[in-house]
């Protein structure tokens, strides 16, 4: 449904900023090349002016959309808010979809590769690791927060389909289980 040139794959598959921008400066330049390095900007930028570098934005949104997943009654106005900055951000509502559901497919992707590390998950203050299953459970749990979750609690769930869409698929391809726990998670929610 969302083709992707090959010489695209390289670039979509590579997870490391710097490397991703290596690639990217190794294309020919073309009306995509233009923008995929637009939205490369606008991703891996210092969005608040704190002189930070090698910062992706678009991985610290999907964070606060997780948290704002669950907050609601006296935030609500505050949510709606902050979600409809982050679609704007997320260039949510870009014409370019096939190229917008790989780059949004390399955001979870960049957060999956942090889930089996040996911290994620643990408990008690970090005393007790987590099983393998246990990490597996908690990023489907993360993901669906930060894209099916939200985009059901905030009713923005058209704005944000083919966010939602790409993160279910990643998540389907990080580990057997991934779709089925999306599914359930998302069906516990409606009732």
């Amino acid at each position: 449904m969302y083709e992707l040139d090959e010489k695209l794959k390289p670039y979509y598959m590579e997870l490391d900023p710097a490397k991703r921008l290596a690639i990217l400066d190794a294309m020919p330049e073309d009306d995509t090349v233009k923008f995929l390095r637009t939205v490369y900007n606008n991703r891996y930028s210092d969005h608040e002016n704190r002189g930070r570098k090698n910062v992706d934005w678009w991985l610290w949104r999907c964070i606060c959309l997780q948290q704002l997943c669950n907050k609601g009654g006296f935030f609500k106005k505050f949510r709606e808010r902050e979600i409809n900055t982050i679609i704007v951000e997320l260039l949510m509502n870009d014409s370019h979809e096939s190229l917008m559901y790989h780059e949004y497919r390399n955001v979870a992707g960049r957060y999956l590769s942090t889930c089996r590390s040996g911290n994620y998950a643990s408990r008690f203050m970090g005393f007790r690791q987590a099983s393998d299953d246990e990490k597996v459970l908690k990023a489907c749990e993360d993901i669906w927060q930060m894209s099916g979750g939200i985009a059901q609690v905030s009713g923005f769930g058209e704005k944000m389909r083919l966010w939602c869409t790409a993160f279910h698929d990643e998540l389907a391809e990080y580990d057997a289980i991934g779709h089925e726990e999306y599914i359930r998670l998302d069906n516990q929610r409606r009732k």
